[in-house]
Formats: structure tokens, sequence, C-alpha cells
């Protein structure tokens, strides 16, 4: 048939491929048992975020369907990656809200979309926010680069809570699954 039925990522230690390999199907807590050292990936099918320590902490990574021949192409400071989740709310719809203080106080504004930008729409840090719907990824710098961060639906009540030493957050991204392509 050739459909791809379950959700997998395969991690390759070399560039373009190479090297040892592992098929994952799912969460992994502990990546460095299977593979050294993360140079490429595939994704066959679901987004992922890929962490560059185990038990899913330090940078993170979100990936979706596709090829990644080196690890510049993930956005990758190295050739670490030590854990991995699924992402699993990715079928929309999309709300979030944003607060210009933590703990959920002070100026807010409701994202439904994806901003390249949130400095031309606010002029706030992102100090808390609700994700009410969806899952969505912040990133440091304009035009969704810099370092991502993962957020699912749930509160966080500071930038701390979703993994941020400070509260720099520039551009937002929906994460959307691809439409399914009929070939």
């Amino acid at each position: 048939t050739g459909k791809v039925s379950s959700i997998l990522i395969v991690f390759y230690e070399g560039q373009d491929f190479q090297g040892k390999s592992y098929d994952c199907k799912g969460d992994s807590a502990d990546l460095y048992s299977f593979i050294r050292r993360c140079n490429s990936v595939k994704v066959q099918a679901g987004w992922w975020v890929l962490y560059e320590r185990n038990n899913f902490s330090g940078y993170q990574y979100i990936i979706g369907p596709g090829e990644y021949t080196g690890y510049g192409q993930w956005m990758g400071f190295n050739d670490c990656v030590r854990s991995c989740k699924i992402i699993r709310n990715c079928k929309g719809p999309f709300k979030l809200k944003l607060y210009g203080r933590p703990n959920f106080n002070g100026t807010t504004l409701e994202v439904t979309d994806n901003m390249n930008s949130l400095r031309e729409k606010w002029s706030c840090q992102v100090m808390s926010c609700k994700v009410l719907q969806g899952s969505w990824v912040f990133y440091e710098h304009p035009n969704f680069t810099g370092r991502q961060y993962l957020l699912e639906k749930g509160e966080y009540g500071s930038p701390a809570e979703w993994g941020a030493l400070t509260a720099t957050v520039v551009s937002i991204r929906r994460v959307m699954e691809l439409p399914k392509s009929d070939s």
C-alpha cells in the first residue's frame, strides 16, 4: 500500500542519512542508548519536538514531515538530540491568550494565527499565556527563527514554565498537521 500508518521518525548519526540509525515510533526520554549523536533525520509522519538533553529538557527543535540532511536544517546548534516527543494536538482550531505580566495579569492579546513579528501588534513582553486550543511554538526572533519553545494546551504562568530563561517571544507559529496528499 505504501502508506505510513503510524507516526515514525528516523534518527541518523551521520549527515545525509549515513551511519547508524534508530527508528522511533513514540516519545523517548533517552535516545542516547540507541544513537550517540544525531546529524540527520527523516520524519515520515507526525510533528515532533526534539530535545538537546534527555528527559525532554534543554533546547527544543520542532520538526514536521520531511528530510533533514543536517542539524542546521532544524535550527540545531549541534548534533545533540537526546530525547523526543510526538506533538499530539495539531488539528486546530487554534487559540492562544498572551499576558503582559506574570500569572495571567496585565495587557492581553488573543492569537489565532501565525505571527512572524509579534512586535507589530503588541508592545509588551510575553510574561504568561494560556493555550486554549491547539499547539504553538514561541520563537526568540522574527520570522520563526531562534530558540523554539513548544506550548501545548494549558496555562503557563511565567516563561520558565515553557522552558525559557527570558520572556523573549518575537514570533509565534501554530503546529499544524499537513494536509494529506493522495499520492
